[in-house]
Order: C-alpha cells, then sequence, then structure tokens
C-alpha cells in the first residue's frame, strides 16, 4: 500500500470546513486577499487528498538496494533503517540522505517486521529507538 488510508466520516470535512471558514473570514478581516486564495487552495488540496484511496506497491529488497515501485534506493544513499510495530501498523521507515525526501516510509501489511530487519541488517544499522517521526504521528491524529 501507498499509504494508510483511514476513513473519514461528516465530522471530519466540518471540522475542516469550519476551520477553513474562520481562517478566511479572518484574513478578509486583515484584507489579505492573498492568504485568501492560497487557503482555499490548500483547503483544496487537503480536500482531494482525503478522497485518494492507497495503491499498491511492490517493494524489493535486493543485496544492493531497496526498490519501491519503479524507484530504486541504493544502501549507498540510506544511512539506517527502522521499524516501527504500534497500533496494528507495521511500517519500515528508511533515512536516506537526500535533504527533501529524507524519509521514506513503507508499510509492511502481513509482512513479518523481523524478517524484514533480519534482512536489512546485513546492509543497513538499525536505529534505536524504533519510533514514527513528529510528521506521521501529526498526520495519524488527523486521520490524514
Amino acid at each position: 500500500m501507498e499509504f494508510e488510508h483511514y476513513e473519514k466520516g461528516t465530522g471530519w470535512y466540518l471540522t475542516l470546513a469550519v476551520i477553513g471558514f474562520m481562517m478566511i473570514a479572518y484574513q478578509i478581516y486583515l484584507h489579505d486577499y492573498f492568504a485568501v486564495i492560497t487557503i482555499l487552495v490548500i483547503l483544496l488540496a487537503i480536500y482531494f487528498f482525503s478522497k485518494q484511496l492507497p495503491g499498491e506497491v511492490d517493494v524489493v529488497i535486493t543485496n544492493k538496494a531497496v526498490t519501491v515501485g519503479n524507484v530504486a534506493f541504493p544502501y549507498t544513499t540510506i544511512k539506517r533503517f527502522w521499524i516501527v510495530d504500534k497500533n496494528h501498523s507495521k511500517k519500515l521507515i528508511l533515512e536516506t540522505t537526500a535533504y527533501l525526501n529524507r524519509y521514506i516510509i513503507l508499510l509492511l501489511n502481513d509482512v513479518n517486521p523481523e524478517e524484514v530487519a533480519d534482512i536489512l541488517k546485513e546492509f543497513l544499522p538499525e536505529s534505536e529507538p524504533n519510533q514514527e517521526t513528529m510528521a506521521q504521528r501529526l498526520a495519524r491524529k488527523l486521520r490524514f
């Protein structure tokens, strides 16, 4: 799976709309119309991304790289890895040397995380403590 999908009910969308309306109303009060347009664009993006369903992605671990779909991440570009196993959600997190896409997060679904860790330990250091990034925790709490 590309990402974790959370079902969002009417309350989630109503909360988004109310917060968005309050932010827009405040920016209109300040006569900052560029901010109004920016907030509208951000709200529309959040709405459309919330409706998106995850697709299946093939992940292959070889002796040279971790391949996610059509993109290969050679071990020379991966600093370390760790596995998070919380709340019925198992994730493999790879920290890369890239500046913008620093973390690659892969859902393990039905795969045994210990087996994945044993394979990757041959090529990469495992990081401790095994925890989610701050952005992951925030996204999970917001159900996004």
